[in-house]
């Protein structure tokens, strides 16, 4: 319950503020090792710092790339801190496909998926025949001697991440935390 009232309060702030406040967060991850210490020890507080440190770990790279914001990464810490390694990885696994789900009715919803797509395609053929030179053939060669890089163009959308998270989460409780449906 923790978990889902936390990552509840951060989809409101984000969706109204577009932020997610430290204050929330950053006491999130406090309650999180205080619970995992006062449930299961010194072993219970291990379990809990590892699960903040998968968290923030597993969204510290999208965050460098500027594709998730800092709010996101701190409550995906934040909800490692309450259920641990295994409920930030569920969540964030549920929540990516929650977020390309939200992303495509957002596209669709403002005509823009079609070209975000060719758009994604483009970047996708400029990079392989960037790192793979001739696995495309001639054409593409071409761009890549005269040392252009064809970039993905940013949509210009943005969706609040949190709410993928808190989906994630969501669907990772149901499913009792397994990757697969037993």
């Amino acid at each position: 319950m923790a978990a889902i009232a936390v990552t509840a309060a951060a989809v409101w702030y984000d969706c109204r503020e577009r932020r997610i406040p430290n204050r929330l967060v950053v006491s999130s991850m406090a309650v999180g090792l205080v619970l995992g210490l006062v449930t299961g020890g010194l072993r219970g507080l291990g379990a809990s710092v590892v699960g903040l440190l998968v968290g923030a770990g597993i969204l510290f790279v999208p965050f460098a790339l500027g594709w998730v914001g800092a709010g996101d990464v701190k409550l995906l810490a934040a909800v490692g801190a309450i259920l641990g390694a295994k409920g930030a990885a569920c969540s964030i696994l549920y929540g990516a496909v929650a977020g390309g789900i939200i992303s495509a009715a957002v596209l669709v919803k403002r005509r823009r998926l079609g070209l975000t797509l060719a758009s994604i395609g483009i970047g996708f053929i400029g990079f392989l025949s960037f790192v793979v030179p001739g696995i495309l053939g001639r054409s593409l060669r071409v761009v890549r001697q005269s040392g252009e890089v064809v970039l993905v163009p940013p949509s210009g959308l943005a969706i609040p991440y949190s709410a993928a998270i808190g989906v994630g989460l969501l669907i990772a409780i149901a499913t009792g935390f397994s990757i697969l449906p037993a």
